[in-house]
């Protein structure tokens, strides 16, 4: 289990160190106005996942690992997802009101792309690839043009996220020796209906993170949309991370001394996530992204505030789920969503055009996940568990604050202090790392 976990986090760590790298380029080379629209193609592009998947994509996966006859329900739930993403494909139309919509016109190529039956068939590894492809080949495009083709980025853009899917969807299909078209079916969308619960939930959970520019384009301009999106994707990698984690031991999940541990591993990150933001910016912003954004260190720490909070409850969905109170586990999630975009409305009603009020909005739905999951676990002493358990870490938290202070904010520095915080954190909690 560990030489897969590693395979898988070296090809997934790969894969997010080129996005940071396009983002490093972009936010050097491209206008912010460009920026945004860039941010609003790829939220939207995930929005049109999310849709396609809603809730068939976590109940496929369960019945593929346990069926004999997976590939009937396979091509069931391809057929449904088809079906449905050629309905949406309407909303292509609007692309002459708002040119980003034409992303609906890919919506079947999105929909073909099955990578979650390899996690159903027990084939992490191919699908790490698959999701590395996915990550890399937009990722590229964005830095090629970011230098050579400025003008022509949003579309280049466009077309490398329309190829990505289709070679991705070809890729799995030849993996799992099964075939990539299947016919789409009016009467497989009661699929949909069958997991509408989990479905919500699913759609709910994307509005708070990258979602969430799909509304508040309309309302905040387009410098604060460019500065909001550079930052989720930061957050959103990060929160790729711990979806890894969580992952390599969803069964074991079941039991509260797994989680226990998984929830530690996820604190260590988030921790790590956000003392990096607000003890060395001057020396990880400018190493990520282009140096001005150093003057947005709000909407950066806002973020990774979030970050560490919410590890404290990393697998509290996942426990919810495995408990089979998918009806609880969607209420959280859309509640929480809801409060997310209402409040960044209301921070700009009220407060003005300004990226960190976005942040501060996924900062408390966030929060309220994490509140609400608790109490629905209601397991004895939640949060004082975990906050034992993470005590370990103050050592080395207070040594990571001691180097920059004395030392001075450097890459040297901030190496030697990140190196020192993971040996302290192998060492003091060997035992419990290598039982999980």
């Amino acid at each position: 289990m560990i030489k897969r976990l590693f395979i898988i986090a070296i090809v997934t760590g790969i894969g997010h160190l080129t996005t940071l790298f396009s983002l490093k380029y972009v936010s050097k080379f491209i206008d912010k106005d460009t920026i945004a629209f860039i941010g609003e193609i790829d939220s939207l592009t995930l929005l049109i996942v999310s849709i396609v998947a809603f809730g068939l994509q976590l109940s496929t996966t369960r019945n593929i690992a346990i069926q004999t006859n997976w590939k009937e329900e396979l091509y069931e739930t391809q057929s449904a997802r088809l079906t449905l993403a050629t309905i949406i494909m309407i909303f292509g139309i609007s692309g002459f009101l708002y040119s980003k919509n034409y992303m609906f016109l890919i919506a079947p190529v999105i929909s073909l792309n099955a990578d979650y039956a390899l996690y159903g068939r027990g084939k992490p590894i191919h699908g790490a690839f698959i999701a590395f492809i996915r990550i890399v080949i937009p990722s590229f495009i964005l830095i090629i043009a970011s230098i050579y083709f400025k003008e022509q980025i949003a579309l280049l853009f466009s077309i490398s996220l329309f190829i990505t899917y289709l070679i991705s969807g070809i890729l799995v299909s030849l993996v799992l020796k099964t075939s990539y078209f299947v016919i789409p079916k009016i009467k497989n969308l009661k699929k949909y209906l069958d997991n509408f619960t989990i479905g919500l939930a699913s759609f709910a959970l994307f509005f708070i993170g990258i979602g969430i520019i799909n509304i508040m384009s309309y309302f905040y301009t387009s410098e604060s949309i460019a500065v909001v999106y550079i930052v989720l994707k930061l957050y959103m990698i990060f929160k790729g991370v711990r979806r890894i984690i969580t992952q390599s031991f969803f069964k074991e999940l079941q039991e509260i001394e797994v989680s226990l541990k998984v929830d530690f591993l996820a604190v260590v990150a988030g921790l790590i996530f956000l003392l990096s933001i607000i003890v060395y910016p001057k020396v990880i912003i400018p190493l990520l992204f282009e140096a001005k954004y150093i003057t947005y260190n709000t909407t950066f720490t806002l973020l990774g505030i979030a970050g560490f909070i919410s590890s404290f409850t990393t697998s509290s969905g996942t426990r919810l789920l495995l408990k089979k109170w998918d009806f609880i586990y969607s209420r959280n999630l859309i509640f929480a969503a809801i409060f997310t975009i209402i409040s960044g409305l209301v921070f700009w009603f009220f407060f003005g055009d300004e990226p960190y009020l976005i942040a501060l909005s996924v900062l408390l739905g966030e929060i309220i996940i994490s509140v609400l999951n608790i109490k629905s676990l209601n397991e004895k002493d939640y949060m004082l568990l975990r906050i034992k358990s993470t005590m370990k870490l103050i050592v080395p938290t207070f040594l990571f604050i001691l180097f920059a202070y004395f030392l001075g904010q450097k890459l040297y520095v901030f190496s030697i202090s990140l190196l020192i915080f993971g040996i302290w954190v192998l060492i003091s909690s060997r035992r419990n790392i290598l039982r999980v």
